[in-house]
């Protein structure tokens, strides 16, 4: 099979052929399945050979292509015309079912191939419309909305959300840990502890080797599709590290430390810091019981290092760090993000969305530009010095010059149309990416004081705004980053040596208290004691932190223990006013 680009599509309309592309992944069992028992059969590959431009692409190094032309799961058999507009699309098939729709496909255009131009003339223009709608204003009122969509998708006798196949859904998870923290008293904490106890105690959760599975058949969590990915086990981990900072329930604590046990030992590369993609699913190995398993070969990882995922890695570790105070953790992030600034980052290019077989792939992607700015701040607020800011800052100014649609607002997948032909000739505005870009701004503004990240992060929302109702569960990383637009924003400069006990306790406390965001600004004050002198931050030999909510700010705290309490009270007593009237 071709590798997808222009020459095959090029080699379409010369030859007069439709495209068949392969989407596949190499942690998809039914993808291997595909592969021997029905694409590597001589008889079928030939008649595919004969009668179609066959293009295969792995998902997760061409995001850009699955995103447009997925048909609902791995592995994707789709249908394209020359232009690359879909013809029809189907996941897994039999061989004999296959070759039935091979025969249809070709059947139908040779009979009706005007009628077929014509609807898909009228899906690209209908596309094209869609693109071009323009944003409304968003409201606090969306964040409610949100709250209940995920109470009609609960599933109130498994937890989770829908039926089978059951899916973790971390971002509706993240969300409803963001609104208990913030003091919501609403079914959020009783949807959060069936579904993370469910969870745990399900077959989702690989409690011989560690980590979650991709997701599971049954509704009940008992039957796991044996994928394990890099992707998923950092949103987790980061669900569990902040379910137990806010209930203090150590079952939780165990789950995160078991999900970084798997991270740690079998998708960490002990060279270079970074994190694998993805380890292979495979039914047998895992159902054999735990002394067999070890009689086994685990089964296969793919040593690709993906950029947005590892930044999404580094993040859930240092909220770890942060909550559980294990230095590990916070040398097992700041390596990841090193790697990726090191090999991944390119200050023209962006960031390039993979690094294989020694080879760095697809620069400038919104998946992974979003993420990294978020983690790059992560380890600025952890304490880990000035260069993390600075580089979260010089990725945020290459996602606002780069990807801002600078007219109608938001952001686009990618930095340039990565192909001339078929989708992603046409750049898109994908609402969960954005969603993350747009709350890493907010933080960073406010950091920061430039408020052009935050006017970008307003825009980028109001053009979410306007497909909202089409979002469903997938609209909770966009009202996660409205109500940090929304709430009383919280500030705490923390003054004091890098590495002084003080002052990484009274970061660790900053980031301890029952509130949903924050964010901290760490001085040094003999690096930073001008700037100290001009806001009137004094410093007289002891780490202290100052702390402003919303418009008001209080006296300054020297004492550790006192700071959770002096911000979960200011938080408590200006939430209700706020926003000022």
């Amino acid at each position: 099979m071709l590798e997808w680009g222009d020459d095959a599509f090029a080699r379409a309309r010369e030859e007069g052929k439709p495209i068949l592309l392969s989407i596949t992944a190499s942690w998809c069992h039914w993808c291997h399945v595909m592969d021997a028992e029905v694409l590597a059969d001589a008889e079928m590959a030939s008649f595919i050979e004969h009668n179609f431009v066959p293009v295969r692409v792995d998902s997760d190094r061409r995001p850009d292509v699955n995103s447009r032309y997925n048909q609902g799961g791995w592995p994707t058999i789709c249908f394209l015309d020359e232009e690359g507009e879909i013809i029809a699309g189907t996941t897994f098939l039999p061989a004999v079912e296959l070759r039935r729709l091979l025969i249809d496909v070709l059947t139908v255009l040779a009979r009706d191939r005007e009628r077929i131009d014509r609807a898909l003339t009228e899906v690209r223009t209908r596309r094209e419309e869609a693109a071009s709608r323009r944003g409304v204003a968003v409201d606090p009122s969306l964040v409610e909305a949100t709250m209940e969509v995920a109470e009609r998708a609960y599933d109130a006798e498994n937890g989770g959300f829908g039926t089978e196949p059951k899916f973790p859904y971390a971002g509706v998870l993240a969300f409803l840990l963001a609104r208990l923290a913030a003091g919501a008293e609403g079914s959020e904490g009783e949807i959060l502890r069936k579904t993370l106890e469910a969870m745990a105690a399900g077959g989702i959760h690989d409690r011989e080797e560690g980590g979650f599975f991709r997701y599971a058949t049954a509704a009940d969590w008992s039957r796991p599709h044996y994928e394990k990915m890099l992707e998923d086990n950092a949103a987790l981990l980061a669900v569990y590290t902040e379910a137990y900072r806010l209930s203090g329930e150590e079952d939780y604590a165990a789950v995160a430390r078991d999900i970084h046990g798997y991270l740690a030992g079998t998708l960490r590369d002990a060279d270079t810091g970074a994190f694998y993609g993805s380890q292979c699913a495979d039914e047998d190995y895992y159902r054999l019981e735990a002394a067999a398993r070890r009689e086994r070969e685990a089964p296969p990882v793919d040593r690709s290092f993906y950029a947005g995922w590892n930044a999404q890695a580094a993040s859930a570790l240092l909220k770890a760090f942060q909550v559980f105070g294990d230095e590990d953790y916070l040398e097992q992030g700041l390596a990841a993000l090193e790697f990726v600034w090191e090999h991944l980052w390119d200050p023209e290019l962006g960031a390039h969305h993979c690094q294989a077989d020694g080879s760095v792939l697809l620069p400038g992607l919104l998946v992974d530009t979003a993420p990294l700015v978020g983690a790059l701040l992560d380890a600025y607020e952890c304490g880990a010095g000035d260069a993390w800011l600075t580089r979260s800052t010089q990725v945020a100014r290459w996602l606002l010059s780069r990807l801002e649609d600078s007219e109608l607002g938001g952001f686009h997948d990618c930095a340039r149309p990565p192909a001339a032909s078929g989708y992603p000739a046409e750049r898109t505005v994908p609402p969960v990416d954005n969603s993350i870009a747009a709350a890493a701004l907010i933080r960073l503004a406010q950091n920061t004081g430039q408020k052009e990240f935050e006017e970008a992060a307003r825009r980028a929302l109001e053009r979410l705004s306007a497909s909202f109702g089409q979002l469903g569960l997938f609209g909770a990383p966009f009202a996660l980053a409205l109500m940090r637009l929304f709430d009383p924003p919280v500030r705490v400069t923390i003054v004091g040596p890098p590495g002084e006990a003080g002052t990484v306790e009274l970061i660790r406390q900053a980031h301890g208290a029952r509130i949903p965001f924050r964010s901290i600004e760490v001085l040094d004050p003999a690096v930073h004691g001008e700037e100290l002198d001009a806001v009137g931050y004094g410093y007289d030999g002891k780490p202290t932190a100052y702390v402003c909510i919303g418009a008001s700010c209080q006296p300054p705290v020297d004492d550790p223990a006192q700071l959770v309490p002096r911000l979960e009270s200011g938080w408590d007593a200006i939430r209700l006013q706020w926003p000022p009237r």
